[in-house]
């Protein structure tokens, strides 16, 4: 009976323990989103996590509109975002919290020799209406045009701030065009395939160099910080965490976001070659 009541208070021992452990485990969250935003969270939250080593923070680069719709559904509690929100989106609950700000950087492969182009220019040769370099003062060779998916942010800050700028509203991208899934794979790709030219956002801009391609001024205007920041560059843009709702006061999210607001936080946008909002 003895053995019995001390195997019983063992285990009884054992279950708090067990409990006990579970119940100061870590807490996990997942986000994502932008690819462009991308290196930011990720930089931030190995940050985070220096001060906060009870919380697992996860980050997927999927596209801003994918993020978007997951902060939405409540699959991610937080997204970037590269683009401003849709109304359909703003109607389903989504907010969004700008965190820095960015430009798009026009890129074509070093194998042409032009380093300027008008915004008219480059409108018409995403809408498809120029396909060949000779006509813009370069080689006589087919132009390869590289665009991003339909989920990236980047590609809708692009359409607007370029294409519908330039042409109107109804104008649209040409289908023809190979596709790629983030700014990563943008820069490789064009760098590596002559005569090609696509986009990406300036934190990419060095990637690109290195990886055989170059960035072209648009309207003379240099893709720098300062002429972002005076509103002199055309293709100019916000960066966003997206949130479903107001964030709510003594939640992770919250205390992320403010974060990234933080003096160490706009150090770490500055550090991935971003412009912080102040």
């Amino acid at each position: 009976m003895k053995r019995f009541f001390i195997g019983m208070v063992i285990l009884l021992i054992t279950g708090i323990l067990f409990f006990t452990a579970c119940g100061s485990g870590t807490q996990s969250f997942n986000y994502g989103g932008s690819t462009t935003v991308m290196p930011i969270i990720e930089s931030a939250i190995e940050a985070y996590n220096e001060k906060h080593p009870e919380i697992t923070i996860s980050y997927e680069g999927l596209g801003s509109s994918v993020g978007i719709t997951n902060v939405i559904q409540g699959t991610f509690s937080l997204g970037g975002a590269s683009r401003s929100l849709k109304d359909t989106e703003k109607e389903k609950g989504a907010k969004a919290t700008a965190i820095a700000l960015d430009g798009v950087a026009v890129i074509i492969n070093s194998n042409i020799v032009i380093d300027n182009l008008d915004l008219a220019t480059i409108a018409k040769i995403f809408t498809g209406q120029i396909k060949n370099w000779k006509d813009i003062g370069g080689p006589d060779a087919d132009i390869v045009l590289i665009n991003r998916d339909e989920a990236s942010g980047t590609r809708e800050t692009f359409l607007v701030t370029c294409i519908e700028k330039a042409l109107g509203k109804d104008a649209k991208f040409t289908p023809q065009a190979d596709i790629v899934k983030s700014n990563g794979d943008m820069v490789q790709k064009v760098g590596s395939v002559p005569n090609a030219i696509g986009y990406c956002g300036f934190g990419y801009i060095d990637r690109a160099r290195n990886a055989g391609a170059k960035d072209i001024l648009v309207n003379s205007i240099e893709p720098i910080e300062d002429n972002v920041k005076n509103g002199s560059y055309p293709l100019s843009r916000k960066l966003y965490v997206v949130h479903k709702g107001d964030l709510k006061s003594g939640t992770v999210e919250e205390d992320f976001v403010k974060f990234l607001l933080s003096p160490d936080g706009q150090e770490i946008v500055k550090s991935e070659k971003l412009i912080p909002l102040q």
